[in-house]
């Protein structure tokens, strides 16, 4: 696990103008963060927008930063929160501006696709079926590999709120991608009743 104080310093560096230290923080995480934001809203472009509007807010509120995490995780709660915020800005406007049927026969249609090497077609598209809430606990747990008092900060909710948005991304991912089977056992659902 990185370092925490090296973390703070480069912030506080970062916060003060210095712009080598701005463009090390730029370039340890934006690999990471656009490629969760892909995941997040199924569309390249958007990622990016989302991606530049994450790091001009971490950089106003870089001085807020207090190094309780490290700092590409503090930014990937930012990008969580610009992709929830985007997500529901266009199920607003889609709402507004289509009825009921025309939004249906919308999002009968194949969900944006965005490639990575490492993953499969079905899989790319079974996480970008799930619920905006569920897709972003569930990468944040399996891929990044938050524990979910993490998570659950990042998304304001409780910790068990969080632990049952995952268990239930997992049976749905289960059943789109082996339909039919047994449903996914809740491992790292200690305590948790279902």
């Amino acid at each position: 696990m990185k370092d925490l104080r090296s973390d703070r310093e480069l912030a506080q560096r970062a916060a003060q103008g210095d712009e080598p230290a701005w463009r090390q923080v730029y370039e340890e995480t934006c690999d990471g963060l656009f490629a969760f934001l892909c995941y997040q809203v199924g569309d390249r472009d958007e990622a990016r927008d989302l991606l530049q509007e994450t790091y001009i807010q971490a950089f106003r509120r870089l001085h807020l930063y207090r190094a309780e995490a490290p700092l590409g995780a503090w930014l990937r709660a930012i990008a969580l929160r610009k992709a929830l915020d985007w997500k529901r800005r266009v199920l607003k406007r889609i709402k507004r501006n289509t009825s009921l049927v025309e939004t249906s026969a919308a999002t009968d249609g194949d969900p944006p696709e965005v490639r990575f090497d490492s993953e499969s077609r079905a899989l790319t598209e079974a996480i970008a079926s799930l619920p905006p809430v569920q897709r972003a606990v569930l990468l944040l747990r399996e891929w990044e590999e938050w524990d979910f008092h993490a998570i659950a900060a990042a998304l304001r909710c409780k910790e068990s709120t969080a632990r049952v948005h995952h268990m239930r991304a997992r049976r749905r991912l289960a059943r789109v991608l082996n339909p039919g089977s047994v449903p996914v056992a809740t491992e790292g659902l200690e305590g948790q009743t279902t």
